[in-house]
């Protein structure tokens, strides 16, 4: 089973596409686990721990793993609903017509970047948020932005007064049970190291990401570190339990309905959505180099953790590839029925 997705990622280590990877399959029957390769090849090679433990640096699974979450149970209590306007909640938002529903779908017509911002300093972070102007009119267009997820960070916080990382804490990775999932940094140890840098030399054990470092913490965009151990509870809860303990099936289907129908991409709650058949399967990517692919329908898993941009993130070959090994995994999905 799944032959053609596992040759695949081998392929990545072997070819030096990626120095090491470390991945789960999994369906109803079983979960196949596997960590080949290099943890870095910069200033040394050095290989991956040989278990499950490598810890890595997940970047934007932030946004489905600890943000996506934590607002859907916020939702479940009532707190808010998904087309309340945002300004609701964030009064120095400017936008008055973009809605919590187009932030979590990443419609809401923000830029993906603002360039040339300087961001030096904490308080910078919040001012590129609030700062940014709309491209185009909100449900008219998916454009992925950190923007969109840093302000339900800030959203989530204005919900419930604790930290957004005490409540991703408290909410999400405790009832999991998660041993070593952690923000911000890792213990460097075991941490996967990412991009060699020049003003950063060689990042390990802290976040790679730049607004969620120069934040220091708190945002949801970025900024979780785990290993697959830990990833693998995440994948049971999406594809075996039935959203619990993190929330109700009824929620984890509407995760999973497109509210983007007629726009460029499909979008979920959080996640992008991959057509698998006669359903979405729920699929997110991490700058980093990690994907996961959680189709609860069929109850199959995919998760893969590389670093991807050690020693450079010009690395577009990985990216190619990347989705060959989704659209593989998914027809293999469909070929196991």
């Amino acid at each position: 089973m799944f032959e053609q997705t596992t040759n695949l990622l081998h392929q990545l280590v072997h070819e030096k596409t990626v120095p090491g990877v470390s991945f789960a399959i999994l369906t109803p029957q079983s979960t196949q686990t596997s960590v080949l390769g290099d943890k870095t090849w910069v200033p040394e090679k050095s290989p991956l721990l040989s278990s499950v433990s490598n810890l890595y640096d997940l970047a934007s699974l932030t946004k489905v793993l600890a943000t996506t979450i934590r607002l859907v149970q916020l939702h479940e209590k009532a707190l808010f609903d998904w087309n309340d306007e945002v300004i609701q909640y964030l009064p120095n938002f400017k936008h008055e017509t973009i809605t919590i529903l187009d932030l979590v779908t990443h419609a809401s017509g923000l830029p993906k970047s603002i360039p040339h911002f300087v961001i030096e300093k904490p308080s910078d972070v919040m001012r590129y948020v609030y700062s940014a102007e709309q491209v185009k009119p909100a449900k008219e267009f998916v454009e992925y932005s950190d923007i969109n997820f840093l302000l339900l960070g800030y959203l989530i916080e204005a919900l419930a007064p604790e930290p957004f990382e005490k409540q991703i804490e408290q909410h999400v990775l405790r009832p999991l049970g998660t041993k070593q999932t952690s923000f911000y940094s890792a213990d460097p140890k075991n941490s996967v190291p990412t991009e060699l840098s020049d003003k950063r030399g060689l990042i390990t054990g802290i976040v790679h990401d730049h607004k969620a470092f120069i934040a220091g913490g708190n945002t949801g965009h970025a900024g979780l570190f785990a290993p697959l151990e830990d990833l693998l509870l995440f994948a049971d809860a999406f594809l075996f339990k039935g959203g619990a303990p993190l929330f109700s099936r009824q929620s984890l289907d509407a995760i999973r309905e497109n509210y983007t129908p007629n726009l460029n991409r499909d979008r979920g709650i959080g996640f992008d959505l991959r057509k698998a058949q006669d359903h979405f399967a729920l699929y997110h990517t991490g700058f980093t180099g990690t994907f996961i692919v959680f189709d609860p329908v069929t109850q199959n898993g995919l998760i893969v953790l590389s670093n991807r941009i050690h020693p450079t993130r010009n690395n577009p070959l990985f990216l190619e590839k990347r989705e060959e090994i989704v659209d593989t995994f998914l027809r293999e999905v469909n070929q196991n029925k």
